[in-house]
């Protein structure tokens, strides 16, 4: 088999070469080191996409399952969270591949996708988060972790400890506001009725 070679990806060269953030350089070498256990697996950009965010949604899974062990109620709840957000920076790569949920017939993407949903719902069932209310607090979370990565990705000066202090902060407000969901049951029409259009995307 021959090896992988990133020279044949112009555009992953590039941005290792560039003069560009640190976050740049690190999700692009993350993005290579995957592509080379997977080269010579897969044909196509579309599949080589569905096994980087297999990795993911695997990868995350293990750490979240780590992170909770021995943990219970809200003390999961926040090492998941605080373990979703290590994930995303100690792998850029991997989370910005799995961000996006691209539908597929893949039954091991299905698979990967399934159990780490089933890993969080879990956790949120722990603290009387279920149904509908689970939906909507996965939403929040992966928003406020999405959120924090992405904004000290693009930090000019890097100050991970600051980071770590609001996120930190962040997760306690989210833990304290679980209580607003439980048994919450808000509709398309009713949100509509108040505020306008949904946008279901």
């Amino acid at each position: 088999m021959v090896p992988f070679d990133r020279t044949h990806f112009p555009e992953v060269e590039r941005v290792i070469k560039a003069p560009a953030s640190r976050w740049d350089k690190k999700i692009a070498a993350d993005l290579v080191t995957e592509m080379e256990a997977f080269f010579g697996k897969v044909d196509t950009i579309p599949q080589m996409k569905q096994a980087l965010a297999i990795a993911g949604y695997q990868g995350l899974r293990r750490q979240i399952e780590k992170a909770i062990e021995g943990k219970t109620g809200a003390d999961a709840v926040r090492a998941m969270a605080l373990a979703m957000r290590s994930f995303a920076l100690g792998s850029p790569g991997l989370a910005v591949a799995s961000f996006r949920d691209p539908e597929v017939d893949n039954p091991e993407y299905q698979k990967a996708a399934g159990e780490l949903a089933q890993t969080v719902l879990r956790v949120f069932s722990d603290v009387g988060i279920t149904d509908e209310s689970a939906k909507h607090a996965i939403r929040i979370l992966k928003s406020l972790v999405r959120g924090f990565v992405l904004g000290e990705m693009s930090a000019p000066v890097a100050r991970p400890m600051e980071y770590q202090k609001s996120y930190v902060f962040a997760v306690e407000m989210f833990v304290s506001g679980l209580d607003a969901l439980r048994g919450a049951s808000i509709t398309a029409d009713e949100i509509a009725a108040n505020d306008g259009p949904v946008n279901p995307a």
